[in-house]
């Protein structure tokens, strides 16, 4: 024992009106309760609200490092994606993976198509119905690319522009002329005439249109 008096919580005072440990009276009617401690507090993503573990969100793919962007059509420049079935990033990728790739074909009678940016988030993919995956890029076909993922890629806007993150997709994504593919879940900024590289045979080349006089 101690000698020291002791206060309802139980701490030992050296002080006989109030715990010089908790600060309550010495001498309260009832027995006091500690308080429990807060639970903690789950992160939720700034940008949609989604509950997140991480520094990004599995929703969006939002930064929380990073401010929130709100950008309008009338605020940003006007982007679009040109979305191609690329016969040079065909053969470059059934040279990268060997025998494996050998019975790919090249699909026929896939005419190039334009997709408009905006809002603040583009989904790349393949439609799943199964899954309830709808992509605002739907790279499902026909014919569907088979090195596409469900959900393979977002575009962020940003001030100005756009980045590309890529979600950890099965096969990965590249950019331009690099040999290896950009880091997953890691925004990268996009330029005017970047060429976007994903799958068996797609390419999604972002432009600018110039600026109204």
């Amino acid at each position: 024992m101690s000698g020291l008096p002791r206060c309802p919580i139980g701490h030992d005072s050296t002080t006989e009106d109030y715990c010089d440990v908790c600060g309550i009276p010495m001498t309260a009617d009832e027995p006091v309760t500690p308080a429990s401690p807060e639970p903690a507090t789950e992160q939720r993503c700034d940008n949609c609200g989604a509950a997140r573990d991480g520094r990004f969100c599995e929703e969006c793919g939002h930064d929380a490092a990073k401010p929130v962007i709100r950008q309008t059509d009338a605020e940003a420049d006007e982007w679009s994606a040109l979305i191609c079935a690329d016969r040079s990033w065909f053969d470059e990728v059934r040279q990268r993976n060997g025998p494996d790739a050998k019975t790919l074909e090249f699909p026929q009678g896939c005419p190039p198509r334009q997709v408009i940016l905006s809002g603040w988030r583009l989904t790349i993919g393949r439609r799943s119905r199964s899954r309830g995956i709808e992509p605002d890029i739907d790279l499902s076909g026909p014919p569907p690319d088979p090195g596409v993922s469900a959900q393979h890629a977002l575009l962020l806007a940003r001030p100005g522009g756009w980045d590309l993150l890529d979600l950890d997709s099965t096969n990965g994504t590249t950019i331009g002329d690099a040999t290896e593919p950009v880091p997953p879940n890691t925004p990268v900024t996009l330029a005017h005439g970047d060429r976007i590289k994903l799958g068996a045979w797609t390419t999604i080349t972002i432009t600018r249109s110039p600026t109204p006089s």
